[in-house]
């Protein structure tokens, strides 16, 4: 047995959910989307627009509404930071664990479906996207608990499981696009086609909850309607003519899978179709190497049971998992954390395994393993900590590492089963809280649109303006009217007073519009790339990143 009995696992999770909560307190900066999808939510609160998605004054239309809305109701109950902007995301990412758990629970016992919660909760890019909060800290929210009553309504045509099913969906639908209902169908259609009940694809019972899905979708449609289908003279991708409509049902999914669409990668990179197995690598520390085993294992009783399966579990979970890993690594528009929504299924996997390998009790090699991937990524933020962190956060890290080194010390007595769990688990929140501390800490002072608003904030009777800059941070914090503007015939038309901001290179354009203005002050800032390298390499940051000037601008 791992355990005598649950508590210490579910002390764990408990643990980890609280480390996670760690980035709430941090600012939204241009290391991440937040500033963008902030902006977006900041116009739906200032604007009362529920239905139009804008972006500094340009129609926006790359993603469906529901984060959106969730965030700007955020925003209008708690104000305008980061706490109300991350809240929504992962309170959606603590439903996917607790629907993982209650997924696990359909098949498996409950030390089980606590695994999988706890190999859920500490996924390191999973705890990145719980904080980071782009589409995929909602949808696992949303997946699971579809997955979990549309089994259940599987098994019993209960009404509350089809509501909850096709409402849960229907979110998912409205965070991602048609496409995901590949992820959230593809396990049950797999164990349907493996119990040759293929037809119940066609029966009533499933086309009503499928059209239920899309009936409770109709705040989306109605939504880009309005926006878009409405108003053919508005341009969009260089467009006019654009149907909101009909990009949610195609464009968006499947333009980008096809190549066809307004949105695609136009540089992919070589052997694309192999992105996300090194993503995977990296994105499901610390936990892959058990993937991999339960993967090989369950290869081998397939050979062995000359590929009968013998569990509907592993039908549902291996197809959940595989077939939108696949498709994502067909496409060639691929960003690392689009595979984070199947992982939660990878977990339950793993779970399964490592009980199963506690009662036959054989782990050594997974046990080596995870403790050499442990050391080495607990060696790496020992020697990284005094390079990269200063002042009070560098104190504050050390005294973590210290705490963990501890306890790893203290629980060397445990069994290795135990260990195989508390020394990954307790290295991966170290891991993030140093990634934490780096991005809130040390990166915040070169985010120059976090740190222009917080210095504009201190006069709040006069308008922005960014000349040809990039820095939506600006926008997301300032307390101020922001306008941004491209071309300089725009900015001639703009009334003073107002601050310009630019970057130092174009700081002439106010002398060629004649107007009379005077510095204020110049603010250093650029990518997280930028400060990282410069950082390590022991460089003087404020000679080589991007200077950007602030310009009062005077009737």
């Amino acid at each position: 047995m791992l355990t005598k009995n649950n508590l210490y696992l579910k002390l764990m999770i408990i643990c980890i959910v609280l480390i996670n909560c760690l980035g709430m307190f941090f600012p939204l900066l241009q290391s991440s989307y937040s500033p963008y999808f902030g902006s977006i939510a900041k116009h739906i609160v200032s604007s009362n627009n529920w239905t139009d998605l804008v972006l500094l004054n340009h129609d926006w239309l790359d993603k469906p509404h529901f984060p959106f809305w969730i965030t700007a109701l955020a925003f209008k109950l708690l104000g305008i930071n980061s706490v109300a902007y991350i809240l929504p995301g992962f309170l959606f990412n603590l439903c996917g664990i607790y629907y993982t758990y209650r997924l696990s629970r359909l098949w498996y016992s409950k030390q089980v479906g606590l695994l999988a919660a706890l190999f859920t909760s500490c996924a390191f890019h999973l705890m990145l996207s719980a904080i980071d909060v782009r589409a995929e800290a909602y949808l696992i929210g949303e997946i699971m608990p579809a997955c979990y009553y549309w089994l259940k309504y599987d098994r019993n045509s209960k009404i509350k499981y089809l509501l909850l099913g096709a409402i849960f969906t229907a979110l998912a639908l409205m965070t991602k696009g048609i496409f995901i209902i590949i992820t959230i169908t593809s396990g049950l259609i797999a164990v349907w086609i493996y119990q040759c009940q293929i037809k119940k694809l066609i029966s009533f019972k499933w086309l009503m909850a499928l059209a239920l899905c899309f009936i409770f979708i109709a705040p989306e449609i109605y939504a880009l309607y309005v926006q878009f289908d409405l108003h053919p003279q508005k341009i969009v991708f260089g467009h006019n003519h654009v149907s909101g409509i009909r990009w949610y049902f195609w464009d968006s999914q499947f333009g980008r899978f096809f190549g066809t669409g307004p949105i695609m990668s136009s540089n992919p990179p070589p052997w694309h179709e192999l992105f996300f197995v090194h993503t995977f690598l990296w994105a499901y520390l610390p936990w892959w190497p058990m993937f991999v085993a339960a993967l090989v294992t369950n290869i081998k009783q397939l050979i062995i049971n000359k590929f009968r399966v013998k569990s509907v579990a592993n039908v549902f979970l291996f197809n959940s998992f595989f077939v939108t890993f696949i498709l994502f690594s067909l496409t060639k528009f691929q960003v690392d954390h689009y595979t984070n929504i199947i992982f939660p299924f990878a977990s339950i996997i793993c779970a399964n395994w490592f009980i199963n390998i506690t009662q036959a009790s054989s782990l050594t090699k997974i046990y080596y393993i995870e403790n050499i991937i442990s050391a080495i990524l607990l060696l790496v933020v020992l020697i990284l900590t005094p390079l990269v962190l200063s002042g009070s956060a560098i104190w504050l890290m050390e005294a973590l590492l210290v705490i963990g080194i501890i306890l790893i010390i203290k629980l060397r007595s445990q069994n290795k089963y135990s260990k195989t769990l508390y020394y990954p688990s307790i290295t991966i929140c170290l891991v993030f809280v140093f990634v934490t501390l780096v991005n809130g800490t040390g990166y915040v002072k070169y985010d120059a649109g976090y740190q222009i608003a917080t210095y504009l904030n201190r006069d709040t009777n006069i308008k922005l303006v960014g000349y040809d800059i990039d820095i939506l941070g600006l926008n997301l914090y300032s307390h101020n009217q922001y306008q941004q503007v491209d071309d300089l015939q725009q900015l001639a038309t703009i009334v003073p007073p107002y601050y310009l901001i630019t970057q130092q290179k174009d700081q002439n354009i106010v002398q060629m519009s004649n107007k009379h203005h005077q510095l204020v002050t110049t603010i250093s800032g650029g990518s997280i790339e930028d400060y990282l390298h410069h950082v390590l390499n022991k460089k003087d940051l404020a000679q080589d990143l991007n200077k950007y000037v602030i310009l009062q601008v005077e009737k």
